[in-house]
């Protein structure tokens, strides 16, 4: 099985009274947005269950993936337990993952994502996964109901300054 565990782009500070839950992707974001949906076009085992956080910047995110991995004709599944979530909330919602789904994505929030990647490798292998940052892992097992930390292992982090320029 294939994890991707990916923060949402870059959101807007612009409206002050806007709050948290509700923030847009800014102009970087929706720049970034298409950039990686090309670069997820192009990568083996595409998702086809992406799980995201019901938060305006993290949905705008998760559509951008979608697209990326268009091909596969994922569904995109919102659910509240991602906004700023606990490692055992995003194992918990891994878990509900229909099992006919080998390669399933996970768009939310720091700094959740970023213990949780640390956590799934088994090591550091970052300070702060970036906006857009994307951390691969493969899923040793069978099914997503068994899912937990013994069953990862980190492939590849990618986020959109680390992609050669257009």
């Amino acid at each position: 099985m294939k994890l991707w565990i990916i923060r949402h782009a870059k959101s807007s500070w612009a409206e002050p009274r806007q709050t948290d839950f509700e923030r847009p992707l800014n102009k970087r974001g929706n720049a970034d947005g298409p950039r990686m949906a090309r670069w997820l076009a192009y990568q083996a085992d595409p998702a086809t269950w992406i799980w995201s956080s019901d938060a305006a910047r993290a949905l705008a995110t998760a559509e951008f993936v979608a697209r990326g991995f268009a091909e596969a004709n994922p569904q995109v599944v919102a659910d509240h337990r991602l906004y700023h979530p606990s490692l055992e909330s995003v194992c918990e919602v891994l878990r509900e993952t229909p099992s006919d789904h080998s390669s399933v994505a996970v768009v939310a929030h720091n700094p959740g994502l970023t213990y949780l990647v640390n956590h799934l490798a088994h090591e550091r292998v970052l300070d702060n996964l970036p906006t857009f940052g994307i951390a691969q892992f493969s899923v040793a097992g069978e099914a997503w109901a068994d899912f937990g930390p013994a069953m990862t292992t980190f492939a590849s982090l990618t986020a959109p300054k680390t992609l050669p320029p257009l």
